[in-house]
């Protein structure tokens, strides 16, 4: 194995040194050049850099650097970014630019649909499936509770949906939660949300921007099957020293950034905490009066520029939940995460980025009653490296590089924490893997009218000792009194071994100045598993490895646009369908047993998953008006065939997936009223998502037995809820150096008692009648107050 890889690695450097020949011929001129911010001098990653009168142009990477070969006769590049003023620079025969951006002078500018890309550059982008958002198109989005939320602003883009209120996670493109990967300045995050999913762990005041990938996603990228988030904090300035923040109904916020050596060293720390208790001391329900809520979360990074070549960077990040229902448990999640990244330019065109990860994410249940006082935790560690290589030279922007990943899974342990506790300690064995990957990526403008991307990514997965593996008899569903061996492997021997090939493809053919056709292609390999039988993530599911049972997921999705701007590129409009195939998906026995099952791979069953749909859009991302309108058409399904009657679902047939919701409606607007007021709604509507209901039952003596029918043939019903948003921006007088910000937001502005769940409660002499929960079923108004000094 190790033998191959390095075999792969070569020849991706000797195909990368090819092309970067065969670049180099013609009659060019290349230009280079780094775009930063005018005032902090931090670099502006996603600055769109186009040649006047052409649609020739590039984005600048995670550095600010762009590079560009230009015909003869250009003579002057267009640089802009979204919430700064557009720059002319006249080249003048100079190949080496260093352009300072400066910041919109007027607030209401600033506020976009698309974060990332300049007005037209949907259009010229080579992949589909793309949505950036910059912060302060997020922050425009009418808040729960006061509360600016990343994960709640990506769940309202089109392919995007939820199971519904205080869901935590999100589904794209009709994947589950899990097979999403969520990044964190490179850290990826395992649980997403606060509060069951009420908010999100990212503290807007540190974020920078949101990438989200639900198709094209580069080789760079790879362990889920749904879509890529990219999350990216900011830097601090660099220039003066900053104090923000907010305060709201249910929390507050603040954050310092500054120099420590001015124009080379910078920092920045945010914190937010809760202080939510006294909601529910408002509840009519006692228990709700008698339970407790909090979170906090933390973040902190360091950037310091040794000189023009050579950049490092550190980033921490900690956030913390807990939550008691009337006294008697304490649920409690915690998630630590660190980030060291060293980038440095060989030359103008070849640059290398070295960085290493650590996560940990651990959840705990404590029981205070006095017969079961335990401890019941389960978590996932993750330790990774990653040496990312970026070659741009003539037509070419190409990423290859390596990078490997090590996990400890801990599958559960309960522990009693009294010695009056009746309860018995019960520890399963961790697992442990490695995970690796050599990937190469090359994204090439073959001529003005056709761009195409191509990579492949190479990963090998390894579960390894110390570990047992329980052999099953053949030919009967796998239970405890079936097991007929038990192989035992010792430290750091290799229990069980998987790989393969993860090719990428996307092209983009443009008609005309206005309007593209772009067809993709992804294969995506996923090693790690989310075992619940929720509809949504739950603090008490846990992580588990692929292993000698459980194989790892293999998605195949391909997907066909049309996009088209309108209006002198001010309203953007498309039209993408995809197909998804996923072998081996995970589904659930009726009755499974998941905590604490030593045997957990006999309640598991393996099928084959589909998803297909449409996403239409249309946005509008200029003028005193902006907004996008966005419908979706989903399916989601999985087809269970065991090989006895026991591990088959609904006799072999497709049935839909727990989060399976065909429809889905999004409406988006902000208008200005004013040179300081911003007004803010969104309307979002989704088909209800399935559920398994009895059909009858049976009288057998004096008790009554529930039929149900086929899995998940019955649906709960739609959901739609309606937010509005009234928004004071800052007065941008020159000199000024304090800015306020009130916001006032009215979340379910019709008070819809939207179902979370439906459940079915027994009535003597009678079937089981159903009963819907709704989580916030009543108008919830909020103020918040957000600021900053310099």
């Amino acid at each position: 194995m190790r033998l191959l890889a390095l075999r792969l690695f070569v020849a991706v450097l000797m195909l990368c040194g090819h092309t970067y020949a065969l670049a180099q011929t013609g009659s060019v001129t290349t230009v280079r050049g780094t775009v930063r911010d005018a005032q902090t001098g931090e670099a502006i990653a996603g600055a769109a850099v186009v040649v006047e009168g052409s649609s020739t142009g590039a984005t600048t990477d995670e550095n600010g650097y762009f590079e560009l070969s230009l015909p003869a006769g250009s003579n002057a590049l267009f640089i802009s970014y979204l919430g700064y003023t557009r720059a002319t620079v006249r080249l003048n025969g100079n190949t080496t630019l260093d352009v300072p951006l400066v910041r919109s002078s007027v607030q209401l500018s600033e506020v976009g649909v698309v974060g990332q890309k300049p007005a037209h550059d949907n259009i010229r982008s080579v992949q589909g499936g793309i949505t950036s958002l910059n912060i302060n198109t997020i922050k425009s989005v009418p808040a729960f509770l006061g509360e600016v939320d990343v994960v709640k602003s990506i769940k309202l883009l089109p392919g995007v949906s939820s199971v519904g209120e205080a869901a935590t996670g999100f589904n794209v493109r009709g994947g589950s939660v899990d097979q999403n990967l969520i990044l964190l300045d490179g850290a990826p995050l395992f649980n997403s949300s606060h509060l069951f999913g009420f908010f999100s762990v990212f503290n807007p005041d540190a974020v920078e921007d949101v990438t989200l990938y639900r198709g094209g996603v580069p080789a760079q990228y790879g362990g889920r099957i749904s879509s890529v988030l990219d999350v990216r904090q900011r830097e601090g300035s660099r220039e003066d020293f900053i104090l923000s923040g907010g305060i709201g109904l249910i929390s507050a916020r603040l954050a310092v950034e500054g120099p420590i050596i001015k124009n080379k060293t910078s920092f920045l720390v945010a914190g937010r905490s809760s202080y939510s208790d006294w909601l529910l001391r408002k509840m009519p329900d006692a228990n709700l009066r008698n339970s407790h809520a909090a979170f906090y979360d933390a973040s902190a990074k360091i950037s310091h520029s040794f000189n023009e070549r050579s950049k490092l960077s550190l980033s921490g990040y900690r956030s913390f939940d807990e939550f008691g229902f009337s006294g008697d448990t304490l649920y409690n999640w915690t998630t630590n995460a660190a980030t060291a990244a060293y980038s440095y330019r060989f030359s103008p065109g070849l640059s290398m980025s070295l960085s290493g990860v650590y996560t940990d994410y651990t959840f705990k249940v404590t029981s205070e009653q006095r017969v079961n006082a335990s401890e019941y935790s389960n978590g996932i560690e993750l330790k990774s490296i990653k040496a990312d290589f970026a070659l741009a030279t003539g037509k070419h922007i190409i990423h290859f590089g390596v990078a490997a990943l090590d996990y400890t899974f801990e599958q559960g342990k309960l522990t009693p924490t009294s010695a009056e506790s009746q309860v018995l300690p019960v520890q399963l064995q961790p697992e442990q893997a490695l995970e690796s990957a050599l990937y190469w990526n090359d994204e090439v403008r073959l001529s003005p009218k056709l761009a195409v991307m191509y990579g492949l990514r190479y990963s090998f997965y390894a579960t390894y000792g110390a570990g047992q593996v329980y052999r099953y008899q053949p030919g009967v569903p796998k239970q405890e009194r079936t097991i007929m061996d038990t192989l035992r492997y010792g430290s750091g021997e290799v229990i069980e071994s998987y790989h393969g090939a993860e090719p990428r493809f996307s092209v983009n053919y443009t008609l005309d100045e206005r309007s593209a056709v772009k067809l993709g292609y992804n294969r995506h390999r996923q090693y790690l598993h989310l075992i619940s039988n929720t509809t949504t993530i739950s603090p008490t599911d846990f992580w588990k490895s692929s292993n000698t049972h459980i194989k790892p997921q293999i998605g195949d999705q391909v997907s066909l646009g049309y996009f088209r701007n309108f209006r002198k590129n001010s309203i953007e409009a498309s039209v993408e369908g995809y197909y998804k195939r996923i072998e081996h998906m995970l589904d659930y026995k009726n009755g499974a047993n998941l905590y604490l099952n030593q045997t957990l791979e006999a309640d598991l069953l393996a099928g084959e998953g589909r998803a297909y749909g449409v996403e239409a859009s249309i946005s509008k991302v200029s003028g005193r008006l902006t907004g996008w309108l966005n419908y979706t058409y989903a399916r989601s399904e999985i087809a269970v065939q065991g090989a006895t009657e026991e591990e088959t679902v609904n006799k072999g047939a497709y049935y839909p997936t727990s989060y399976d919701k065909p429809h889905t409606l999004n409406l988006v607007g902000s208008y200005e009223t004013g040179k300081r007021w911003l007004l803010a709604a969104t309307f979002t509507y989704s088909t209800g998502r399935p559920i398994t209901a009895p059909l009858s039952h049976y009288v057998i003596g004096d008790f009554i037995v529930p039929h149900f029918g086929d899995r998940n043939q019955q649906r709960i019903p739609d959901y739609h809820r309606l937010d509005l948003s009234l928004s004071l921006l800052p007065d941008k007088a020159k000199g000024r150096r304090r800015e306020g910000t009130w916001n006032l937001s009215l979340y379910n502005v019709y008070g819809r008692k939207n179902p979370y769940s439906v459940f079915f409660r027994q009535v003597y002499g009678s079937p089981p009648r159903a009963y819907q929960l709704a989580v916030v079923g009543v108008p919830l108004p909020s103020i918040s107050y957000d600021f900053k000094f310099r």
